[in-house]
């Protein structure tokens, strides 16, 4: 796939170059129409990777990271990047990161459409066809699962609009839900279980049927949902990879738990601005609150709360979860080539998170780490919650959240919570499973919208830099907590996100907006 973009970036300047030789011919050579494209197979492909190439964020309040600093794991505190505002529940219908998310969305959406017109009026072979139809049926299913899942109700739409046709109504988030699983089972039927080469990146059988799960799961259709993730554990195409920490570095890209991601290359397309190694390494706002980093349990699987773990406050960071050490830069940790000394440091929760740092790159506005959106663990822990939800507690729900433990050298959930756990039990066992296995990959945000736990919103709290100085005295640091922010839910908001006051104003079919805004 980073081969594709580098050739349709090429071709994009050569065609630009190639527009002034000719000044009588009318055909359009500025831009990509059907009449210029759509003739061959190379042509059809670049026209696919449009679709693509809309996937990564249009604007910093898109960025994967960004959904945790909304979430209990992590902070912002510069309102300009647009998360502290939702954190806080203080979004309006004028607000930023609503507004990235539905006019990206939007924008695949749009591609697919025009792509899934001119290609079945295209020469190219009904294998081709078939094939490429299925990945720009998949970004569109995708890009509406996410839709529904931000703002419930939207317009769905599935052709190509013409002026007078394009003020279109809010559809229900069912029939919109409908679509997404047509879309998705559709692409599941005809897309390869894998590819190689510069293929590598596009969108496989598994990616539509793990997003399938996704959906299902998001919207609580249970059954279909446990199917839809087994599907993907019978291809036989995924397995753990087995070292957590190394699974977001750049040398380990395109591993064997990796489904789908965002493919990124040097210099010629890199991670949109602000990249993750800029935002991460390099800024003073990526804060890790201390909520999180006290979530992660110690290595005998008992919780820091519990007296009988081992937990010494004094030397926190010993014996607990490896996932925490290679999600979070704690205090007195490698950074780099340096020790991370809290006081020293602009970051004002003490903390700064490790996984997509890329610390040490070169030029962080150059960071080209692929961003893994859907992977193999996921696949798993959705499997094992869409059968607790409905009512399922069999060995088979233990063994999943299991495998995942393993892989981080934790303990079973048999042999420290127990057997026998009731519907209750075994949730709170999943939920905090999601919490410490995707810490930073922006997912604890939308688990957030989706549960409606109100006890998830609460304020944020890092540490006391100035206790938090001399490393080489680690006995006299003192790890007092401090508040960060305050953020109280907002109940006549709920947990969805307004519709976008700038397209209320051209289209305002889409009236009413949601509650609260």
């Amino acid at each position: 796939m980073k081969t594709i973009y580098k050739l349709l970036i090429a071709f994009l300047v050569i065609g630009l170059a190639g527009c002034k030789k000719d000044l009588l011919d009318k055909t359009p050579k500025d831009r990509l129409s059907p009449s210029t494209f759509f003739q061959n197979e190379t042509q059809v492909k670049m026209a696919l990777v449009g679709i693509y190439s809309a996937l990564p964020p249009n604007a910093t309040p898109g960025q994967f990271f960004q959904f945790d600093f909304e979430s209990d794991n992590a902070y912002c505190q510069d309102a300009w990047q647009g998360s502290k505002e939702v954190g806080e529940w203080q979004t309006t219908s004028n607000s930023w990161a609503p507004y990235s998310k539905w006019t990206q969305d939007y924008t695949i959406i749009s591609r697919a459409n025009e792509f899934l017109k001119d290609v079945a009026a295209s020469s190219v072979s009904a294998t081709t066809k078939s094939q490429m139809s299925a990945e720009a049926k998949f970004l569109r299913g995708y890009a509406y699962a996410d839709l529904i899942a931000y703002f419930g109700d939207v317009p769905l739409i599935t052709t190509v609009q013409s002026l007078s046709d394009a003020y279109v109504s809010r559809s229900p988030k069912a029939t919109v839900l409908a679509q997404v699983i047509t879309d998705l089972t559709d692409a599941a039927g005809a897309l390869p279980v894998s590819y190689s080469g510069t293929d590598v990146g596009r969108a496989t059988k598994g990616a539509a049927l793990a997003y399938k799960a996704k959906v299902l799961l998001y919207n609580q259709k249970w059954a279909d949902a446990a199917q839809a993730a087994k599907d993907v554990m019978d291809l036989s195409a995924y397995t753990l990879y087995p070292d957590y920490a190394s699974m977001f570095d750049e040398a380990h890209e395109n591993n064997s738990e990796v489904i789908f991601d965002i493919q990124y290359i040097p210099t010629t397309q890199p991670q949109p601005w602000p990249s993750s190694a800029l935002s991460l390494s390099v800024w003073p706002t990526p804060n890790v609150t201390t909520d999180l980093i006290d979530s992660y349990y110690m290595t005998n699987g008992l919780p820091i709360t519990n007296p009988a773990s081992g937990y010494n406050a004094q030397n926190p960071y010993v014996n607990r979860d490896p996932r925490l050490a290679a999600s979070v830069v704690l205090p007195g940790s490698q950074f780099g080539t340096i020790t991370y000394i809290p006081a020293n440091d602009v970051v004002p929760s003490g903390a700064r998170p490790r996984k997509y740092a890329a610390i040490g790159i070169a030029d962080p506005n150059n960071c080209s780490l692929n961003t893994i959106l859907m992977r193999y663990a996921d696949v798993l822990l959705m499997r094992a919650e869409a059968l607790i939800e409905s009512g399922n507690s069999t060995p088979e729900v233990y063994a999943l959240i299991d495998q995942v433990r393993a892989r981080a050298k934790m303990p079973t959930v048999e042999s420290v919570e127990g057997t026998g756990l009731s519907q209750a039990q075994l949730r709170a066992v999943l939920r905090h499973e999601r919490r410490v296995e995707f810490f930073m990959e922006g997912t604890r945000y939308a688990d957030m919208l989706r549960w409606k736990d109100q006890s998830l919103v609460h304020d944020a709290y890092g540490y006391d830099k100035s206790l938090l100085t001399n490393p080489a005295s680690p006995s006299t640091w003192q790890f007092k907590q401090v508040k960060l922010e305050t953020r109280t839910f907002d109940p006549n908001k709920g947990w969805l996100w307004p519709i976008p006051q700038a397209d209320i104003d051209i289209n305002k079919k889409l009236l009413p907006n949601n509650p609260g805004y």
